[in-house]
């Protein structure tokens, strides 16, 4: 049984971070029925990458574990489909604009009538309150707007976005935190929770010191590539002979082992490098140090050092290599899905790991309507009902079923 095993999500969300949320759920035991507009689906259904076939294979990831429903919310016998099956589930997870479900009369006050107890869950870019709540968002205008952009990349350089979608990646996850954390209290309680986690506030608070600094010093920082003057000396990446290498150390006592790695123990009493504090003084000329110290020595060489002095280091890994790497491997993070959308393909695993009630993928992600006719059922609707919502195209249903 795995964790989440007993909790029903009505997931309306579409893209990447609401889906991203969804599959993290299903991934852990939830049962996460994922309502779409009855023609096209989510409009991930037709983002790149493709598989050999013209589906698409972002959709098939982000979309595992999870069964499917196609309803047109826009007609009333549509409505009144959504408004049973507010009364079977728990939650209730959108990232819908602001107000779209309130317009159709679908709303948290509607949901309350048929279920009080409810967890409405909104996932938004500025959330439900404050004068940009109306506004769209997408993870580069999040990125930007937070502080995030202004401290990725090099100051000599323009502000560069994350090479991953990282404001929908974390906000998925804080909405997956939020969600359980509101399913706890109610087991405490009894009560649901309306819930609102916008992407501009999930980013914001990734920022680490660059708050903090402004707030405690009125200093501000921008962009310092991939090292930290202002807190870690040495913590950076540097072009050795065959490649790029990362390094760091995160306290005084690994100083002397990592001068000892790259063979210059003169280096650990040296009056502008013993102490850390010293160490971020002179930046410029450490870094100038350890770029001449690094050129002309091959990657493999400094990473058997390294591991010698037991010093965090490696060399840059792309996200090729990434997946046959062993201790992905060792991980399970990289697993096999067979999916009827797509085939079989690869994908990544899943990074938290129970004891006794592991989460695990179970089935791939629905084709478009898959499940309408069974979740109907369990609603109350009849054959009869649900044939006659078929034929007026309230709900859909694949053409074909899948393969077994």
């Amino acid at each position: 049984m795995r964790p989440l095993e007993g909790i029903t999500v009505l997931d309306f969300t579409q893209a990447y971070s609401g889906p991203y949320c969804a599959m993290n759920l299903a991934d852990y035991g939830a049962r996460v029925i994922k309502v779409e507009r009855i023609e096209t689906g989510d409009q991930s259904r037709f983002w790149n990458p493709y598989a050999a076939n013209g589906n698409s294979g972002y959709f098939a990831v982000y979309n595992r574990n999870k069964e499917g429903i196609a309803v047109d919310m826009s007609e009333p016998e549509g409505k009144e489909v959504i408004k049973r099956l507010y009364g079977k589930v728990d939650v209730v997870l959108e990232n819908f604009k602001f107000g779209t479900l309130d317009k159709l009369g679908l709303g948290y006050e509607e949901m309350k009538k048929v279920n009080p107890d409810i967890i409405f869950a909104s996932i938004t870019g500025f959330g439900q309150t404050g004068p940009l709540k109306t506004n769209t968002a997408y993870d580069n205008v999040i990125e930007c707007m937070s502080g995030f952009m202004e401290m990725t990349g090099f100051p000599e350089y323009p502000p560069l976005r994350s090479g991953a979608s990282v404001a929908d990646s974390y906000t998925g996850l804080t909405m997956a935190l939020a969600i359980v954390l509101a399913c706890y209290d109610k087991k405490r309680t009894g009560k649901g929770r309306r819930i609102d986690v916008a992407m501009l506030d999930t980013m914001f608070a990734t920022i680490e010191d660059a708050v903090l600094a402004y707030a405690l010093t009125g200093k501000e920082i921008s962009r310092t590539g991939n090292a930290k003057p202002r807190e870690i000396v040495p913590y950076d990446t540097y072009y050795c002979a065959d490649d790029f290498i990362a390094v760091g150390i995160n306290d005084e006592s690994m100083w002397p082992d990592f001068c000892e790695a790259i063979e210059m123990p003169e280096l650990e009493k040296d009056p502008r490098y013993a102490t850390n504090d010293l160490r971020c003084e002179n930046f410029e000329s450490f870094t100038a140090l350890m770029r001449d110290c690094f050129k002309d020595k091959e990657c493999a060489w400094l990473m058997k050092r390294f591991a010698m002095y037991n010093i965090p280091a490696t060399p840059i890994v792309d996200p090729v290599d990434a997946m046959t790497h062993p201790q992905m491997l060792a991980r399970d993070m990289i697993i096999e899905i067979e999916d009827p959308n797509v085939g079989r393909f690869k994908a990544f695993g899943i990074p938290v790991k129970f004891s006794g009630t592991p989460g695990y993928v179970k089935k791939p992600s629905p084709l478009l309507g898959e499940n309408s006719r069974d979740v109907l059922e369990e609603a109350g609707y009849s054959q009869e009902e649900i044939e006659k919502l078929i034929t007026d195209e309230i709900i859909g249903v694949p053409e074909t079923a899948p393969a077994e």
